[in-house]
């Protein structure tokens, strides 16, 4: 139980840290837009197979047992609330009153394991789909 928790802050606070999406199940790109902001392309929806499936689950304990060292008791006991409030990940990032430190301790965590991910884990062809992905994003915000 302790680890399904610990997942779910490592990926909200990947999303509220960063803005590279790695996830196999991406949101509608309606959900992304804003009425004011012009329509990019949405996100790749990158199948991954078993076994970057697994490579992607061990990186991601990793993460949880990093997370795990920079949080105080305190903050871990607080993280479970909020997870079980379902707090947005901004929220939950809110909720840790995080120290500069700490805060800078985590982005590095999850931007590592991202740069994992990517680097080792994900074939030319999906690395292609997302950074294209991300020079659509790039190009709309212009």
């Amino acid at each position: 139980m302790k680890f399904k928790n610990l997942s779910l802050l490592a990926g909200a606070l990947a999303l509220s840290l960063t803005a590279i999406p790695y996830t196999a199940h991406a949101k509608p790109a309606q959900q992304f837009a804003q009425a004011n902001q012009p329509t990019v392309a949405p996100p790749p929806q990158i199948k991954l197979t078993p076994q970057q499936q697994e490579q992607v689950k061990k990186i991601n304990l990793q993460v949880r047992n990093d997370i795990n060292k920079v949080l105080t008791p305190a903050q871990r006991k607080q993280l479970e609330a909020s997870l079980k409030a379902r707090r947005s990940p901004q929220e939950i990032t809110t909720d840790l009153k995080l120290t500069q430190q700490q805060g800078q301790k985590l982005r590095q965590i999850v931007v590592a394991s991202q740069q994992q991910i990517f680097n080792n884990v994900l074939t030319n062809q999906q690395r292609q789909e997302i950074q294209q992905y991300q020079q659509s994003r790039q190009s709309g915000k212009r």
